[in-house]
């Protein structure tokens, strides 16, 4: 599956993907339809994302994001709420100057929040679940590298994953909701570093200061089931 067939059309979304057809050690596939990311789906967006055999949604924002816009609903699809980011790091943009030092700070402070968000997925119901945060860049682009990085996805694939946000997202969008002219230089100057090397230096740190995502996520209490329960609900054979 190519990175065109992964793509996603719903309406309201700009930065929706199917993760199936990634390449697993071993001559495996992350399963198409059982893992999607994205940005915040609006009520537009439920028609397209039930067809899509979405049965789980966890949303990655925090309590005041939801406050400010709660979001579609609909009574056939689970949702979760599972919030990454601490109460103190609620301006994402304000935790470090790169985007790979936000990354860090998140990783750092977040593994228990992380491994819940695993745990989530490793249990979801039959179908799909579709994890997502306000854009479907940051947040959900570590939770879905930590996710991809247990199931067996390379490094290389998963920083390519993570890459392609940069072409989806739609950023004047993004930098029309930001309130003044710094806050929006600061923005689009962090978008540029929406590249595979990012990611990469991002799963370095993890490997040096934490043996990687399998250690760090037990560090934040994921239990050893969920590990073989995630790669079995994930991934298919050669």
């Amino acid at each position: 599956m190519n990175s065109v067939e992964r793509t996603l059309r719903w309406p309201g979304c700009a930065n929706v993907r199917d993760l199936g057809g990634l390449p697993v050690a071993g001559g495996g596939r992350i399963r198409p339809g059982v893992l999607v990311r994205g940005d915040r789906p609006r009520q537009a967006s439920v028609a397209a994302m039930y067809g899509h055999g979405v049965r789980l949604v966890v949303d990655l924002r925090s309590q005041a994001e939801r406050a400010a816009d709660p979001g579609p609903s609909e009574p056939r699809i689970a949702w979760r709420h599972l919030p990454v980011l601490r109460e103190e790091d609620a301006v994402l943009e304000e935790m470090a100057d790169t985007l790979t030092g936000i990354y860090r700070r998140i990783l750092d402070h977040g593994s228990r929040s992380l491994a819940a968000v695993v745990s989530a997925i490793a249990h979801a119901p039959p179908g799909a679940t579709l994890v997502h945060c306000h854009s479907g860049k940051d947040r959900t682009g570590l939770a879905i590298a930590l996710t991809l990085t247990l199931a067996g996805v390379a490094s290389a694939d998963v920083a390519a994953d993570y890459a392609e946000t940069a072409a989806r997202m739609s950023l004047d969008a993004h930098l029309a909701a930001l309130p003044g002219e710094a806050e929006r230089a600061r923005s689009r100057r962090l978008f540029t570093e929406v590249r595979a090397d990012t990611m990469l230096a991002t799963l370095a740190h993890l490997d040096d200061r934490y043996g990687g995502a399998d250690a760090y996520l037990r560090e934040g209490g994921l239990p050893p089931a969920d590990l073989a329960l995630l790669r079995t609900r994930l991934t298919t054979g050669p």
